[in-house]
């Protein structure tokens, strides 16, 4: 198997399984923001005044989080490229929205590198390779 088959072995995989989107049922009593989403790729920009910037890809700026946790929240409910978002205004419920998300990538590449050391023992680093995996299936882990 080269590696690929591999990428492609993984990425079939769990594009079949169901990635598990990023996601937060919020009860309509919580107190959430509502913010508008351009449907396009996001990243986060430079910290300004202690704020953080969310923009597109091409640079265009979106929203400005007062905190990384939150930006990672906006940026990880973004994999889909909804329309708009509801965000907790209780930061402990976006930092355990993260945390639980990031726990299920960080199990995903825990499986992907035992995968990767099983076929190509020879082999040491499989970042590349789940990088591919994630690139392919639209999956960020800041």
């Amino acid at each position: 198997m080269t590696e690929k088959e591999f990428i492609a072995k993984w990425v079939s995989f769990l594009s079949n399984e169901g990635i598990k989107n990023f996601s937060y049922n919020l009860p309509q009593e919580f107190s959430t923001i509502e913010i508008s989403l351009p449907g396009k790729a996001l990243v986060i920009g430079s910290q300004l005044f202690g704020a953080y910037e969310i923009l597109t890809v091409d640079g265009s700026p979106i929203f400005h989080s007062e905190d990384y946790i939150t930006a990672k929240y906006i940026l990880y409910s973004n994999r889909n490229r909804p329309l708009s978002l509801r965000i907790p205004i209780d930061k402990e419920k976006i930092k355990c929205a993260v945390d639980g998300f990031e726990d299920y990538i960080d199990s995903l590449i825990k499986k992907i590198d035992a995968d990767y050391k099983r076929h190509f023992s020879d082999q040491k680093d499989s970042s590349s390779v789940t990088n591919a995996i994630f690139r392919a299936l639209n999956i960020t882990r800041y």
